[in-house]
């Protein structure tokens, strides 16, 4: 009887959720982002993987059947961590797969809260709407890289930094804490958010957070669970691991990277999201002139809206900014956690105008909601279906030639590569890297006799020599793939030495 009553209050409650017209249309654009990812997840299931990619997967593999590899401190575990379990389940990239895309679905269940919990549901549903349909976020869906589990984590900590910062829930603190240490465990540039929320507390608290004994428990929080990287970096590496890792990726100018790495993203903007996109993102930025006039109102009397104003701007500004110092070149994917917080300044500058015309004439406020979402969602999908169709089979010629070769070679042998994860993970062998010079590898070849394949492409930089040293040692042609019908534009030769 208590289990029928149970299984009744429970109908009830997902009847009564479903009556919030708010929850219908979040379920709405949930299905619709599901839809469009299912799409791509069939068109991509196949495709090959980039060196990033395979580097994550041999350490996942590593670890799951115990393989020889060398890790790089600049990849973070959790994610081949965890791969490596999915691996002992099944050898084939599916579940992986399906996991970054649980984790997008995840951003887009971020965005809404984070949208209504500093707003109000209406924001919330524009940000997951702007989500659901970002083409970044639909692109990194389907590469198994950490820039989606970064983004997810950065929402979600954003959230609950929020809400700590909103109501004191000591709770949120906690949680949120653990989520960026997780999350950092993906991806280092995670952690960008911290500077970005200590700011604001010292602009809006002075020093007095300082006394306050959840902040420190939550640096504990943070440091525990960062501590097993810690030490295994420490015996992996022999050294500080997070210093090795950023020194990997450390710009030689630092001011020369701040500076122009930040204007050079902010170019991009426009591609980001169109023109009229970015216009309406500028008008939002615009409207919170009230945080720059207002500053001293802030310090002293905390004004709500205007702390509001100042974490949206910080978590939007100071990761951006410090990627852009960080680390010595651009990659759109490594903006993608400040690019999220675009969608919630937009969103509310979209319903104050939406608002405002309602007040005039509710017709022409239906009819700008209805275009400027029509608009949106037509210039980021087809920015989507281009992008993904573009790069869909690139490195297939890579991922050819070491399943080639693992047919044809021994499990003793090894591959002179400049693809050098690609092809251990296809080829399932060891690979070396050319040298710098013709005659490194020279040696290379005299103290190690199981070198015994040689591939040059036009996938990844070479040494100059390396492109003249087959046909100077007469080396023999065992497998070529080329970029035309007629083979006269080779993009991979494999070589047998």
């Amino acid at each position: 009887m208590e289990e029928l009553d149970l299984i009744q209050k429970r109908k009830q409650k997902i009847i009564n959720w479903m009556k919030n017209p708010y929850n219908l249309a979040f379920l709405g654009i949930l299905i619709f982002a599901f839809a469009i990812r299912l799409y791509y997840f069939i068109l991509t299931k196949t495709q090959p993987l980039w060196w990033d990619e395979a580097e994550y997967m041999n350490m996942a593999r590593h670890w799951a059947f115990g393989t020889y590899y060398v890790f790089d401190a600049v990849r973070q575990i959790l994610f081949p961590f965890i791969i490596s379990f999915f691996m002992k389940i099944s050898t084939t990239l599916f579940f992986p797969r399906v996991f970054l895309l649980l984790l997008s679905m995840a951003s887009v269940v971020g965005m809404y809260y984070l949208g209504k919990e500093i707003y109000d549901e209406k924001i919330g549903l524009l940000s997951a709407f702007f989500m659901s349909i970002f083409y970044l976020n639909i692109f990194f869906t389907y590469r198994l890289l950490v820039d989606m589990h970064s983004l997810t984590f950065f929402i979600f900590s954003a959230l609950f930094f929020y809400k700590y910062l909103k109501n004191n829930s000591v709770k949120s603190l906690y949680i949120a804490s653990a989520l960026i240490a997780i999350g950092t465990l993906f991806k280092l540039s995670t952690a960008f958010i911290i500077p970005a929320i200590f700011i604001y507390v010292l602009i809006t608290e002075k020093l007095n957070f300082l006394k306050k004994k959840e902040i420190w428990i939550a640096a504990l929080i943070f440091l525990l669970i960062l501590t097993p990287y810690f030490i295994w970096g420490y015996f992996e590496f022999n050294t500080f691991v997070l210093t090795k890792a950023s020194a990997h990726v450390a710009p030689e100018n630092y001011a020369q990277r701040l500076f122009g790495g930040s204007i050079d993203y902010f170019k991009l903007f426009p591609i980001y999201f169109s023109w009229f996109f970015l216009i309406i993102f500028l008008l939002g930025l615009a409207s919170m002139y009230k945080l720059f006039l207002g500053f001293d109102v802030l310090i002293k009397q905390g004004h709500k809206e205007l702390k509001r104003d100042l974490f949206l701007l910080l978590i939007f500004l100071i990761p951006l900014f410090l990627v852009s110092l960080m680390i010595n070149h651009n990659e759109n994917r490594y903006i993608l956690n400040s690019l999220s917080i675009v969608f919630l300044i937009s969103g509310s500058f979209i319903m104050r105008s939406y608002d405002f015309l309602k007040k005039q004439n509710k017709f022409f406020a239906i009819l700008f909601l209805i275009l400027l979402l029509g608009f949106t969602a037509s210039f980021q999908l087809k920015s989507t279906d281009s992008l993904m169709k573009l790069k869909l089979n690139s490195y297939a010629e890579v991922r050819e030639a070491g399943l080639f070769l693992q047919g044809i070679s021994n499990e003793s042998d090894i591959i002179a590569t400049n693809s050098v994860p690609q092809i251990k993970y296809y080829a399932q062998r060891e690979t070396i890297q050319f040298p710098a010079q013709e005659e490194e590898f020279e040696s290379l070849l005299l103290s190690n006799e199981n070198i015994k394949f040689y591939i040059v492409s036009a996938f990844e930089n070479h040494p100059e020599w390396a492109y003249s040293y087959p046909q100077k040692k007469n080396l023999e042609v065992v497998q070529a793939y080329f970029a035309d019908k007629t083979q006269q534009q080779p993009l991979l030769i494999i070589y047998k030495l």
